[in-house]
């Protein structure tokens, strides 16, 4: 149920209304009760100490003519109802006045309230000397007291009502004026809405009666009619103007779009000769270290060579030897009668005993078995020199780093081990995925460093190589007995073209490159050195692929 405004506004103020007059009349109620009972009391208490004062030598002597005569006297009184004298047993020795009152058991009442026949009953002792001898016993007529209460009382009442009735209409006149002004708000404020979606406000201005609050806020809506009427011509002609700069603006737009595509076709073509220079540098840094491991590949290849081309040779004799054998075997085959197969024979016994048959057959299988081993071990250089120089892919596979510290060591063996020596301390890693060519590199990267290190002592030194599992990732650490790092270079060790050796003894790009690889796994490659005692460099390569980096087959090899 929906209720009115004016109609809350004269339920409220007439409720506050009619709580302040039952307050009202209560208290006064209260009041009148509390001063008729003040008033009654006390003039009972007075009338019947009076009259035990005065009767009290009567009743000791038992002068009941005395006390019959000072009884009928007080009734003389209009406002005492009846008077009775007892002995402390309750004998009643005199009794004058209402009979009815007479009759009736005593209560003594305490308020006019409890009067309710219209006689205030009281009493007091007879006492001498802390002794009591009887009781006085009086009726006061309240009854002119108890109509002239109820009649204050029913005028109060009236009162009250009539104070009612002219809030209640006090009320409804606010609340009718209150409604007048705000039904032409709610009517303003209807137009308004109206206005608003018509872009129309010339009917929505509200008429300002008086000067009150409701006025001011009549006059805060027109001033807020007004501010929106601004508002609108200004946002129209911002719209017009904005139409207009749209206009300019797709032209605009339409011409850097064209600049936009040219920019992108030039960053595009950037961008490939960016990374194919990437390409080149990272094949021209594998180059340069493949250079410095030339000489010591070549000797590394040169040794198996050499031993297998005096074998070879060795087993050219003996295959010479073998000839020979069979050739005279051919001739024993051959012969035509006994006597020159006789003859074809001692020429044979003569041939096997001339040549050590039996050293030539055992030397054989070692011959053979060198040669083998050496080719092996070519094949094994020339392979690993094949992975690390070779331009690689972005694409990963599943590899064990392992096998890059062996394949590496293999190439850079001749290299380090007549300046250091190289302790392995391998640890049971995971195949973990990454690009092998690549990570050889930062390898053989660490390990000629390594070496160039401690050779820069002029002492034999050692490096130590590692690898472990830890927190996901395997880690390869590369420890040296160099001459260590300066504190002011270790955080340039990483920059592009940073190098602390001698002009034309270093490009500066194999750390820079190395710590880019590590980031492409996903890694990190970090440094730590004190200088004049060693270096430790760690690579971290993460054990999960990267979900952005394609994994393919691992390759046969």
């Amino acid at each position: 149920m929906r209720l009115s405004l004016r109609f809350k506004t004269i339920t409220g103020v007439a409720s506050i209304a009619a709580l302040l007059l039952l307050v009202l009349i209560i208290t006064v109620f209260q009041l009148l009760n509390d001063l008729v009972d003040n008033n009654v009391q006390k003039s009972a208490d007075t009338s019947v100490a009076l009259f035990v004062s005065t009767t009290k030598n009567a009743f000791l002597s038992y002068d009941l003519a005395s006390l019959d005569a000072d009884v009928s006297e007080i009734l003389t009184n209009p406002n005492i109802s009846y008077v009775k004298v007892k002995d402390k047993l309750g004998n009643v020795f005199v009794g004058k006045g209402n009979q009815q009152a007479l009759n009736r058991p005593f209560v003594a009442d305490d308020s006019v309230s409890e009067a309710d026949d219209g006689i205030y009953d009281t009493r007091a002792p007879i006492m001498v000397n802390d002794s009591l001898y009887g009781y006085v016993e009086i009726g006061l007529n309240i009854a002119s007291v108890t109509e002239s209460v109820s009649r204050v009382k029913n005028w109060t009442l009236m009162l009250a009502l009539m104070e009612f009735i002219l809030v209640g209409l006090c009320s409804y006149i606010l609340g009718s004026y209150l409604m007048s002004q705000l039904r032409q708000l709610h009517q303003g404020a209807k137009h308004l809405g109206d206005a608003v979606k018509d872009n129309d406000y010339r009917e929505v201005f509200v008429p300002v009666r008086g000067n009150d609050e409701l006025s001011e806020l009549a006059e805060a809506f027109n001033q807020l009619v007004e501010r929106l009427k601004e508002e609108h011509e200004q946002r129209q002609r911002a719209q017009d103007e904005l139409k207009e700069l749209n206009t300019l603006l797709e032209e605009k737009v339409q011409d850097r779009t064209a600049l936009l595509h040219q920019k992108n076709f030039q960053l595009e073509e950037a961008n490939k000769d960016l990374k194919e220079t990437q390409v080149q540098l990272l094949q021209a840094e594998k180059m340069a270290s493949v250079g410095q491991l030339a000489a010591g590949v070549a000797h590394e290849i040169n040794n198996p060579v050499g031993f297998v081309s005096s074998n070879i040779s060795t087993l050219s004799e003996y295959v010479a030897t073998y000839q020979m054998v069979f050739s005279q075997i051919n001739v024993v085959l051959a012969a035509e009668n006994e006597q020159a197969r006789l003859k074809a024979l001692t020429e044979l016994k003569s041939m096997l005993d001339n040549q050590d048959m039996a050293f030539i057959n055992e030397d054989i299988a070692e011959l053979l078995t060198d040669s083998r081993e050496g080719l092996h071990r070519v094949a094994e250089i020339v392979k690993g020199l094949k992975i690390f120089s070779r331009v690689d892919s972005d694409q990963m596979q599943q590899h064990n780093i392992n096998d890059c510290v062996r394949t590496t060591l293999a190439m850079v063996n001749n290299q380090l081990k007549y300046i250091c020596t190289v302790e392995t301390h391998l640890g049971r890693v995971p195949d973990i995925p990454m690009n092998v060519g690549k990570v050889s590199q930062v390898v053989t990267n660490l390990l000629i460093n390594a070496g160039q290190a401690i050779e820069a002592t002029g002492k034999n030194g050692k490096v130590i190589i590692t690898t472990c599992t830890l927190n996901g990732f395997v880690e390869l650490r590369v420890e040296d007995s160099g001459c260590g790092i300066p504190p002011s270079h270790l955080d340039k060790l990483f920059n592009p073209f940073f190098t602390t050796k001698p002009e034309g003894q270093g490009t500066g790009l194999g750390l820079s490159i190395s710590f880019g690889i590590a980031q492409e796994h996903g890694g990190t490659l970090s440094a730590s050195s004190v200088e004049g005692e060693g270096s430790t460099f760690t690579l971290a390569l993460p054990v999960e692929p990267a979900p952005s980096v394609p994994l393919m087959e691992k390759e046969s090899e």
